[in-house]
């Protein structure tokens, strides 16, 4: 497919991810409440990432608002949910606004920790996917922000050649050498087990076929260098070589590469990279909903988009008609496009969470 078919193409497949994904607080620990007037604190990914959108976002939003943001690193879901559970029933909020992945906000939804807003409370949602907003009741809860792939990557000084398929997982000839994603939730491994290993993300659809699922995917444990929450703990030791591949975001490996010139590489996997995607959202217990408002606003603009996408590598949330991208453009944050992703089973891990992390312990986390 070429890279226009796959950019003409992309609404049809983000309607597809709009059940969802999950991410996490790196610091959440109940503690405090947020930011003072005029100020917020804003929980994202961290490393490369967060580093990039201290530049191209919150700067200029400081800038021009006069509202100071305080950046905070964050995991993935797993963790941060229960720690705002926590936080949001002792009338805390650790942060004012997180970019959370899908299973998050509707693991929020389920436990009350989310800020609803009107339906029609913001100007610049218009130009968003329809698909990335997330609604309950008729009320707006999360606010499309970027979308992103975990790809394989190598350090090309330390690393003889690219992966090129998730089945490198399962070879014993990278023993001990790779970092993987955890828990099930972050990385999505029971996807990528399930439809390059199995009979494709079907059989997550029953009790029996997530058990085949998990047993097969006990078989990347041997492999394992690092298994990591928060993608800064791989990142360094990727540039470094000290642990010389793994997966892990396209949009921070090329980061790595372009910004800080490190040696490494994110490969688009033959079976397809997983596609996630995340959503601005805000606890209910935070006393700066009119701060945040006005950085959503300024995130769902077509030109922020567009900027933060040309610097991390992100692809953007607002509706093709309205992006400044060319192909070229697009194709260095996309790669063959997102026609030929994993789509993880989002619902999976909201509805059998509780299987999937007992599954996660019994083969993945005691098999370490």
């Amino acid at each position: 497919m070429g890279e226009a078919d796959s950019w003409r193409s992309r609404r049809q497949i983000l309607a597809t991810t709009a059940a969802g994904t999950g991410t996490a607080l790196a610091g959440c620990s109940g503690a405090g409440g947020g930011s003072g007037p005029g100020s917020l604190t804003v929980s994202v990914f961290g490393g490369a990432f967060k580093d990039i959108l201290d530049e191209t976002l919150f700067a200029p939003f400081e800038e021009e608002t006069e509202i100071t943001v305080q950046s905070e690193a964050q995991g993935g879901a797993a963790d941060v949910i229960p720690n705002l559970e926590g936080a949001v029933r002792n009338g805390n909020a650790p942060v004012d606004l997180l970019i959370m992945t899908v299973p998050g906000v509707l693991r929020g939804i389920n436990s009350d920790l989310w800020h609803r807003w009107a339906s029609d409370e913001f100007e610049n949602t218009q130009f968003i996917e329809d698909d990335l907003m997330t609604h309950d009741d008729g009320d707006l809860i999360g606010v499309g922000s970027m979308g992103w792939f975990i790809n394989l990557v190598h350090n090309t000084e330390e690393f003889g050649g690219s992966l090129t398929s998730w089945n490198s997982l399962w070879d014993s000839q990278y023993e001990e050498q790779l970092a993987m994603m955890s828990p099930a939730v972050t990385g999505f491994l029971p996807d990528i087990t399930a439809e390059v290993r199995l009979n494709g993300q079907d059989l997550l659809d029953t009790e029996d076929g997530i058990r085949e699922v998990f047993e097969e995917l006990s078989g990347i444990v041997p492999q394992s260098a690092l298994w990591y929450t928060n993608e800064a703990n791989f990142q360094s030791r990727l540039a470094s070589g000290e642990i010389p591949a793994g997966m892990l975001y396209h949009d921070i490996t090329r980061v790595l590469r372009v910004s800080q010139d490190a040696p490494v590489q994110s490969t688009f996997p033959d079976e397809g990279s997983v596609l996630g995607s995340g959503r601005w959202v805000s606890p209910r217990t935070t006393e700066n909903t009119e701060a945040a408002k006005q950085l959503i606003e300024y995130a769902s603009r077509p030109e922020t988009q567009d900027r933060i996408t040309r610097e991390l590598f992100t692809f953007p949330a607002i509706e093709e008609q309205h992006s400044s991208l060319n192909d070229e453009e697009y194709a260095r944050a996309a790669g063959p496009g997102i026609e030929e992703a994993i789509i993880p089973s989002f619902e999976l891990y909201v509805e059998q969470e509780q299987l999937v992390n007992q599954l996660w312990n019994e083969l993945i986390v005691q098999g370490q």
